[in-house]
């Protein structure tokens, strides 16, 4: 009974403290209106940034769900107009953590692949607001925390094709291999007939191939590259890249032949002649039109005597494109010494004066 009255006299305690919890939420919904008219007023006055903060304060005094959602939409939109664009990302992403349910899911997201796209293209926010006429006073690009934070909300979104390739040609760029590889499988796998998806292929071969040269112990990304290149030319035949794929083709399986070359010639060297012979053949059937093969032949004919390599050797393509080289046009005076190249002796340029030739236009 004791602990009974105990609760009893209690209870107007908790009363009063919940009557003081309550009591200043009229207040705060005052306040909040107060703020998000404040808001409309100065975005009326075009004073976007003034704007933007009345309604993020309205967004947190409000108690009304709906308020504090069109408070974060305000927002969103004054930053937009103000042309400030990594604030504008930072209410987006609020608005949809906060307010999923009533939000345009899809139109937010593409407003931050867009604001994507602007980083993508130059844009960078200013280091300080009211310094932002000071055109070099930039802060970081943020182009790869939004379209990461795109791609996360929107993982097969339209826009997310060119959101991929840049992303992993920023990686490539920056030497981070991972990340871009799995970004451009992705979009390859998931864009197959978009055009980001052709340079994607492109990147992606490009990128193993370059791998490979480097050191490529099982051959994964030699492998991989080939595949890709191979199906860049039988999804694009009549493409004038094509012509560069085979380039990079012939690159590759040069430096994997010589790789495989050299392994030959240690176990050759270690004695070990069984499989220093697996690698030569490996490399005379697999990569005949290459340097390596050639030297693989005669190391092999040096090893096994019964062994006679082809009579009629195939024609090894080279590994970039050879070019005509034209004269330049003759010119009535050829500068024959710059001052910058006399070493001080000579502040005026010498010229050839064509001597010989007005001599025999002379003689004539």
């Amino acid at each position: 009974m004791k602990w009974i009255s105990g609760k009893i006299k209690f209870l107007p305690v908790l009363l009063v403290v919940n009557i003081l919890m309550i009591w200043p939420l009229s207040g705060d919904e005052a306040a909040a209106r107060a703020a998000f008219n404040a808001g409309l007023e100065a975005h009326k006055a075009q004073d976007y940034i003034e704007a933007a903060e009345h309604f993020a304060s309205a967004e947190f005094h409000a108690v009304n769900n709906d308020l504090k959602f069109k408070a974060a939409l305000r927002e969103a939109d004054s930053y937009r107009a103000a042309g400030y664009r990594g604030k504008e990302y930072e209410t987006l992403e609020k608005i949809l953590k906060r307010y999923p349910t009533q939000a345009n899911y899809s139109e937010l997201v593409d407003r931050i692949f867009a604001i994507g796209d602007a980083y993508y293209h130059g844009y960078a926010d200013p280091a300080f607001w009211s310094l932002r006429f000071i055109p070099w006073l930039t802060d970081k690009s943020r182009m790869v925390e939004i379209y990461n934070s795109a791609l996360k909300h929107a993982p097969f979104a339209p826009a997310g094709a060119n959101a991929r390739l840049r992303l992993a040609v920023h990686y490539l760029n920056e030497g981070n291999n991972e990340p871009a590889l799995k970004l451009l499988r992705e979009l390859i796998r998931c864009y197959p007939q978009s055009e980001a998806a052709r340079y994607g292929m492109l990147e992606l071969g490009n990128a193993l191939s370059e791998m490979s040269l480097a050191g490529d112990g099982d051959g994964k990304n030699f492998d991989e590259a080939m595949s890709v290149f191979q199906e860049f030319r039988k999804r694009y035949p009549n493409l004038s890249e094509n012509e560069w794929v085979e380039q990079c083709e012939n690159v590759a399986r040069s430096a994997y032949a010589k790789r495989l070359y050299n392994i030959a010639r240690f176990y050759r060297r270690e004695g070990r002649n069984e499989p220093a012979e697996l690698y030569l053949l490996d490399v005379i059937r697999r990569f005949p039109n290459t340097e390596s093969a050639v030297e693989s032949e005669k190391l092999l004919t040096e090893m096994d005597k019964s062994y006679f390599p082809e009579q009629i050797a195939p024609e090894i393509p080279p590994a970039y494109p050879s070019y005509e080289l034209l004269k330049f046009p003759e010119e009535p005076r050829k500068l024959l010494l710059a001052p910058e190249n006399s070493n001080g002796r000579f502040l005026l340029p010498i010229y050839d004066l064509n001597l010989n030739n007005n001599k025999n236009k002379s003689e004539k």
